[in-house]
């Protein structure tokens, strides 16, 4: 109880000495059990495209500073996954399982679980910076080993058409001369064109 009381007062007193920054980061507002359960959520609903190792083989990789940086918060990453993903049934995980999600990606990308879980409250999902929480990177091993190279920007057909939180603006790409397939379905490749 008393070492309780002496932390606040030590966290109190560097905030209002200005010293936030100096102090430890606060844990990253999801618990152990909501990643583990993000896990069993993304391997069912999410890797058959992002990747196992979250790398991405067939949509956009989500570990990496930049693609943190993307979302900016927890709340613009639950935001888009809520309504977007997966694409065959948008929406339709259910707000549990995103939560659960966000927190596994959070997670795989060297965020620390805490003690209080994540709950959807659009206040509290916008106050954790993803950036943040993710600083440390991915832990060792085989997540360090998914982090994908080069542009890791989230191609803007996989939002169509909406502009991504803090992501660049979209680009119009046509479909090349000759093809009836909209750029925007071939996933950020250019399409062959008939000689």
């Amino acid at each position: 109880m008393i070492r309780q009381k002496i932390v606040g007062m030590t966290a109190a007193m560097a905030v209002g000495f200005g010293l936030a920054a100096i102090a430890p980061a606060s844990a990253a507002g999801f618990t152990e059990e909501q990643a583990i359960a993000g896990k069993k959520a993304y391997d069912s609903n999410c890797a058959q495209c992002h990747g196992f190792k979250l790398e991405g083989p067939d949509a956009p990789g989500l570990v990496g500073k930049d693609i943190m940086a993307n979302w900016d918060t927890a709340g613009g990453l639950y935001d888009f996954i809520s309504v977007a993903m997966p694409p065959v049934a948008p929406g339709k995980l259910g707000e549990e399982a995103y939560l659960n999600i966000v927190s596994y990606i959070m997670s795989y990308n060297g965020a620390q679980p805490g003690d209080e879980p994540m709950v959807y409250d659009e206040d509290k999902l916008a106050a954790i910076s993803l950036v943040d929480e993710t600083a440390a990177g991915p832990a060792g091993g085989a997540v360090a080993d998914a982090a994908p190279s080069g542009d890791t920007n989230v191609p803007q057909a996989f939002t169509w058409g909406t502009q991504l939180p803090g992501g660049p603006e979209p680009v119009a790409k046509t479909a090349p001369a000759g093809s009836s397939v909209p750029q925007a379905f071939t996933w950020g490749k250019e399409l062959p064109t008939a000689n």
